[in-house]
């Protein structure tokens, strides 16, 4: 997919995940997205510990996340155009709500990921959907619980104590406070089954 997008440029990649992110974000000088995506790995990793998922497949999740990047969503939403992929009113209005379904793809076509534990979690870490799975929530959590600003997100005491009950629980206490401080911009349709999945799977 990659190669679609004349203007990225593509080191040679080794297999190492960790390393051809890195070597990828740089070359086409993204440095704050490889800290973040790293720090999100990291934040999986002790998830993945806390409830006994598989450590590689987490840490790995949180490196590709965010590997689209490197492309502009004006972009996206191009190729999500020429594809013919169905685009979510959410998607039209805000563009970069398709940047995790890139990011998929690139992990797919490009890393040679065929796991679909990780695709799934990689597609849906900023919306989630109905029915996750475990990988789909705890990346869901540590992207959030780690996320690209400079100070500590306003919901990191509220998410982190409810990742102490189980990981729907904290994927739902950090959905609730995003919409109850207005702080989502449009609410993307798997956002809204997600929520309500979780909602009455938990109650």
């Amino acid at each position: 997919m990659l190669s679609y997008f004349k203007y990225i440029k593509i080191p040679d990649f080794s297999g190492d995940i960790k390393s051809d992110v890195q070597n990828l974000l740089y070359l086409n000088n993204k440095p704050k997205t490889f800290e973040h995506v790293k720090a999100v790995a990291d934040k999986n990793r002790e998830i993945a510990k806390q409830y006994g998922l598989d450590l590689n497949i987490c840490e790995i999740c949180g490196y590709l996340h965010d590997i689209s990047a490197i492309i502009p969503y004006n972009d996206m939403m191009a190729y999500a155009v020429d594809n013919n992929w169905h685009i979510y009113e959410a998607e039209k209005k805000i563009p970069m709500l398709l940047h995790p379904r890139i990011s998929k793809i690139i992990a797919e076509q490009d890393f040679d990921i065929t796991d679909e534990q990780i695709l799934s979690a990689v597609e849906c870490h900023a919306t989630l959907k109905a029915n996750p799975s475990a990988y789909d929530m705890a990346l869901f959590v540590a992207d959030k619980l780690a996320w690209d600003q400079e100070s500590e997100p306003p919901f990191y005491n509220i998410v982190s104590d409810s990742l102490k009950k189980s990981l729907e629980s904290a994927s739902l206490a950090y959905m609730d406070y995003i919409v109850d401080n207005k702080m989502i911009l449009y609410p993307h349709a798997w956002f809204a089954e997600g929520a309500k999945f979780l909602r009455n799977m938990i109650v």
